[in-house]
């Protein structure tokens, strides 16, 4: 019994967690409001968790992002681009929306922790991704800033389908008319 009390205290301190971080961000974020959206006392967190920055670690760290290997697996496939992304990364984005508010926290939300330069690590392999996938197609150099423009908008497009995630069949819809957008172009639409 006393393990499955400390369990859900657990969970509602984690969950009190992601909600406050979610809405303010790490450096705004206080223990105080966490044990309230927990409902307990805000010494119980501390037996829990060492300090803020460690139940932010802890939040953050379940979400599991590794974009480098879904660049790779696209780039190992055959076939267009548009038929990689839907194959091999589509389900994986919207498998990682489900967890939309720590993806946002993780993007957004980090500064002045060890997470701050996800995004920046995030929009670096995408336009690492696209550099790879340009040469393959073309010998024509193009300025740098351009991979950079196109992997930021993609990133700022599946954070905003994240911002304002509703379920999986909204983010999908969205998804696919972003990707639609991003490899077609908006006259497709």
């Amino acid at each position: 019994m006393a393990q499955v009390l400390k369990d859900e205290i657990f969970e509602r301190i984690f969950h009190a967690g992601v909600d406050v971080f979610y809405e303010k961000d790490y450096r705004s974020a206080k223990m105080q409001e966490i044990a309230e959206r927990a409902e307990i006392p805000v010494s119980l967190i501390y037996n829990y968790h060492k300090n803020k920055a460690e139940l932010f670690d802890k939040i953050v760290s379940s979400l599991h992002v590794n974009f480098d290997k879904i660049a790779a697996e696209e780039e190992q496939a055959d076939g267009l681009p548009s038929e990689k992304y839907k194959n091999i990364a589509e389900d994986y984005i919207l498998d990682l929306l489900e967890n939309h508010k720590i993806f946002v926290i993780l993007m957004d939300k980090s500064q002045g922790t060890k997470y701050e330069t996800a995004k920046e690590q995030f929009i670096h392999s995408i336009e690492q991704h696209i550099k790879r996938q340009l040469s393959k197609k073309t010998h024509v150099s193009y300025n740098n800033m351009l991979c950079h423009i196109l992997a930021n908008n993609f990133a700022e497009g599946i954070l905003e389908v994240a911002r304002h995630y509703k379920d999986r069949e909204f983010a999908h819809t969205m998804l696919s008319l972003v990707t639609k957008c991003y490899y077609e172009g908006v006259n497709s639409l």
